[in-house]
């Protein structure tokens, strides 16, 4: 969707309050602490301080649009709601880096943001590689940032956007050398088989990742496998896809040589 789009979708996501006094039993008050209540859902999200400051997924992502208009940038957005958990994917069409092995990226960024204070709002580096489609998450190479729950979001999600993008494309070189350095690593079957099985922890996951494996695959290989899965497969919870994307970056970011050794000394 465009960024119009994903301003009129937001409206839809799951609004939440917050609900104080709380008491222990019928009549003793907890001072100090709230309940943040998820409204559409009818339930608790959490339990917190008085000091939390709850922000809506709607003024995150509209905060998200408003900058991103304000940089004039050129995006298309996906959406994963969890209902106390939103994520947002931002593609910048315009920003297109190229690897000398014949892959091209676009960069974009991912906005996380949660109402049981499973994360704050999270601002992470993500490219889409485009002969497949495939999100790639890459906070373990460029470090992203958290944005505070404050009345300017807008002002500061436009200097998170500029300087994060700014540092995706100066670190452009290491990019191109970690992908180079996955292409060169093949990987026997049977340490594929522990690599799965030691990050996927699931039979489901490892399975369906399995499939997507060429006949003689490498490291760069199996880290699309998984990027594959988490992008392309329509059941995948968001939270469970999030949390494969940080198993991928491991394959990602260490060498085969480092990897191997971990493998074996956990499947002991």
């Amino acid at each position: 969707m465009n960024l119009a789009e994903l301003r009129n979708h937001a409206m839809r996501f799951d609004r939440a309050v917050e609900k104080k006094p709380l008491y222990f039993g019928k009549n003793k008050e907890i001072k100090g602490w709230k309940a943040i209540y998820n409204q559409d859902k009818q339930k608790v999200a959490t339990l917190t301080s008085d000091r939390y400051k709850l922000v809506q997924h709607s003024k995150v992502v509209q905060s998200v649009v408003d900058a991103v208009m304000n940089l004039n940038i050129n995006a298309d957005a996906r959406v994963r709601d969890g209902g106390n958990r939103v994520f947002v994917d931002l593609t910048f069409k315009d920003h297109k880096i190229p690897i000398k092995v014949g892959e091209e990226f676009m960069a974009g960024i991912r906005i996380i943001n949660s109402y049981d204070k499973t994360t704050g709002i999270i601002v992470a580096p993500r490219y889409l590689r485009m002969v497949c489609s495939n999100g790639m998450v890459v906070n373990r190479i460029i470090s992203g940032y958290a944005v505070k729950h404050s009345k300017k979001m807008t002002k500061d999600f436009e200097s998170t956007v500029a300087r994060l993008l700014k540092r995706m494309i100066d670190e452009e070189e290491t990019l191109r050398n970690i992908v180079e350095d996955c292409i060169a690593d093949s990987v026997e079957w049977e340490l594929m088989e522990r690599i799965l099985a030691s990050l996927a922890n699931s039979k489901k996951h490892i399975d369906k990742i399995r499939e997507l494996l060429p006949e003689n695959p490498t490291r760069w290989d199996l880290y699309n496998s998984f990027t594959s899965y988490c992008s392309h497969d329509a059941q995948l919870r968001p939270n469970v896809e999030q949390m494969l994307q940080g198993k991928a970056q491991k394959i990602l970011v260490t060498p085969l040589v480092e990897l191997v050794p971990a493998v074996k000394e956990k499947s002991k």
